[in-house]
């Protein structure tokens, strides 16, 4: 019988551990550094965030969800290869968490720029806004208690006494308060009778899919600009949550390539195509 040599047999052994290990790696979900990522994890998160058996979840949303869930692993891995203080458990990390680690690994976004701010105000000033009423409603099952609801608001008795008493109105313990609404933003048949009221008015009954509605009209706004000081903050706010998104989407994608991820898109039981797909620009 011929004696192999050594050298060959540790050879054939390395090559056959090196064969395993492969294996083993091509049955991993994904990477994020040196972590090796589990479906059962993945299918965990998707229960937990989309409230519906893993299974069921479509490839967009499951794409989108596997996303947030490697950034959350990126960030985590990121703050534990800087030493960032206050790193928590994945299972505790809160949204606020996540948050105030990205700040110590990226900074703060940055303030939107105030003449970006200025020429937005300027354009939506050159709107003009339809009237508004402000509402509340009362709402029954039938045209008769309707119409015995409008006669006690005839009477003299209070809105706010016969919706607590009469409403079945989500609202109706707090007078139907409804708020304003715009004109033409309303069902068509409800939309004529508010804005065929004056201040104070209280309407005939009205017919709308969930029953019969009594509306009373507590203020009419005429249309007319906006108030600059109400477009100024709505801008504000909004350019700020895009500054936000920008910066959290390019503080995700440094990490990413500073930590290394993978996918193994092949494994999964969906077609992958989240940003962390191999050859997008956007990961």
């Amino acid at each position: 019988m011929a004696v192999r040599p050594l050298w060959l047999l540790s050879f054939v052994a390395v090559a056959c551990c090196t064969a395993l290990s492969c294996a083993r790696d091509d049955d991993a979900m994904a990477w994020v550094g040196d972590q090796r990522l589990e479906f059962e994890g993945f299918q965990e998160y998707l229960v937990e965030v989309s409230g519906e058996a893993w299974q069921g979840v479509g490839a967009r949303v499951s794409s989108r969800l596997l996303d947030q869930y490697i950034d959350r692993k990126v960030v985590l891995e990121a703050a534990g290869a800087r030493g960032v203080q206050g790193v928590v458990d994945e299972r505790t990390l809160s949204p606020r968490d996540l948050r105030r680690l990205m700040v110590e690994l990226c900074g703060e976004a940055p303030e939107p720029d105030p003449l970006t701010i200025e020429n937005e105000v300027s354009k939506r000033m050159e709107a003009e806004l339809p009237a508004q009423a402000h509402v509340r409603q009362i709402l029954v099952d039938t045209l008769d208690d309707a119409v015995a609801a409008r006669e006690r608001l005839a009477g003299g008795t209070e809105f706010v006494e016969v919706s607590r008493e009469v409403s079945r109105a989500p609202n109706a313990h707090d007078g139907g308060e409804l708020g304003f609404f715009y004109q033409g933003s309303l069902p068509p048949e409800i939309d004529r009778v508010v804005f065929s009221l004056a201040p104070g008015a209280i309407s005939e009954p009205v017919q709308g899919t969930s029953g019969y509605h009594v509306f009373q009209v507590l203020e009419v706004v005429e249309p007319g600009p906006p108030m600059r000081s109400e477009v100024e903050a709505s801008v504000r706010a909004e350019l700020g949550e895009q500054a936000t998104r920008t910066h959290t989407r390019g503080c995700i994608a440094e990490l990413a390539l500073e930590v290394g991820v993978r996918v193994n898109a092949s494994r999964l039981w969906f077609p992958y195509e989240g940003r962390y797909m191999e050859g997008r620009s956007d990961a």
